[in-house]
């Protein structure tokens, strides 16, 4: 029987863009209301959101065009995308720049364009790299000797973020590389190890000042909260208006706590605040539900993806928007420190979205190829 061609538009994967369009669509609004009270006069939109406009329609063409790419032909130039990104953080380590309120955190290049953060990059450069070992060695996935370059593999953008002053991305990939594993149907005693030998450096660092300064407080302060209330002043005023906007919230650019700006970063860190608080708590389920539909859709590609590399691909690209999602959560609601993670495709940030979007082509591109080789075996 004659094999049956499939247009570009018959296999696009309609539910990714519709939920990442919306969410970006939804964030774009979080944001203009976020910073609508710094609006200088006669300006329609501030640098924030023009910069998040633009990245999200860059981002688009991206996306569309990855998703036209086997994914087979990218798994296979992972080490050249590895080394890229590699190179990248190196760069940055030594040439970045940091904002003014963390002189620590070196993390950005200043592309006098705009500001990029490598290490967004480098998350999808893990995913593809991680994903092509992880199947190279999937027969004998639960050999010490296969664990071992795992851990190293994981290991090293983990200390390249660290080495930037970036511990929030650090956390990121610590999980990215856990859920893969998971994934990837690794020994649950390796998990076991793995959390005791997390609670033990955790605890090491601890307790000789590894972890001091601003990082330190962040954590404490969850335990001791009177003690520290100008280090909860963020995540404070935060809950207090998500909380004060009700079941439908007080309406767009009417939030009363997000006009005044008592709510530092809520363009960024703390954007779900805003959909609190104008939108109340429907609008912030709302944004929950986005990205929860996003991330499912991406996982259920890769239980239906063709190979075992766009499988582990899709997982990747699903654990790293819940990982950035969950933590970013239970910052604003005080259940986690606060350490700079934003909200996919929700917060401000070129460099994130951008990114994603290219993460998001990657799945698209598993969903098309799969897609085409189960109809070509149907009409053969």
């Amino acid at each position: 029987m004659e094999q049956k061609k499939i247009g570009y538009f018959g296999s696009l994967d309609y539910v990714t863009v519709i939920s990442a369009l919306a969410a970006s669509a939804y964030g774009l609004m979080l944001v203009y209301s976020a910073t609508f009270s710094r609006l200088k006069d006669g300006k329609l939109i501030t640098s924030d959101v023009r910069s998040m406009l633009v990245s999200v329609m860059l981002g688009l063409i991206i996306a569309f065009v990855v998703s036209n790419i086997d994914y087979e032909i990218i798994s296979k130039y992972w080490p050249l995308i590895a080394a890229g990104c590699v190179g990248l953080m190196v760069f940055t380590m030594f040439f970045g720049v940091a904002p003014n309120a963390r002189q620590d955190a070196r993390s950005w290049l200043d592309l006098k364009v705009f500001y990029f953060q490598p290490s967004e990059l480098l998350k999808v450069g893990f995913i593809i790299s991680f994903s092509y070992h992880l199947d190279r060695v999937k027969d004998n996935i639960n050999r010490i000797k296969t664990i071992i370059p795992l851990v190293i593999h994981g290991l090293v953008p983990i200390a390249l973020v660290i080495a930037t002053g970036d511990a929030g991305s650090a956390l990121i990939f610590m999980l990215m590389f856990i859920g893969m594993l998971f994934f990837a149907r690794v020994n649950i005693g390796y998990f076991v190890a793995g959390i005791c030998a997390i609670i033990v450096g955790f605890a090491i660092a601890w307790r000789f000042g590894i972890i001091n300064g601003i990082q330190r407080e962040r954590i404490t302060a969850l335990f001791y909260p009177e003690q520290y209330a100008d280090t909860l002043y963020q995540q404070t005023n935060g809950k207090i208006a998500l909380g004060s906007g009700g079941l439908l919230g007080q309406g767009f650019l009417k939030g009363t706590m997000t006009q005044s700006g008592s709510v530092p970063e809520n363009e960024n860190d703390m954007v779900l605040t805003v959909a609190g608080e104008e939108f109340g708590y429907i609008g912030a389920m709302a944004v929950i539900l986005i990205l929860l539909i996003l991330i499912l859709k991406v996982l259920n590609t890769g239980l239906h993806a063709r190979d075992n590399v766009g499988y582990l691909m899709c997982s990747g690209i699903s654990v790293m928007l819940f990982a950035q999602m969950f933590i970013n959560v239970g910052m604003e609601l005080s259940w986690l420190p606060c350490i700079g993670i934003t909200l996919p495709l929700f917060s401000a940030g070129g460099s994130s979205s951008l990114c994603i979007y290219l993460a998001l082509g990657i799945a698209m591109s598993v969903y098309r190829y799969s897609k085409a080789q189960s109809q070509s075996l149907f009409y053969t």
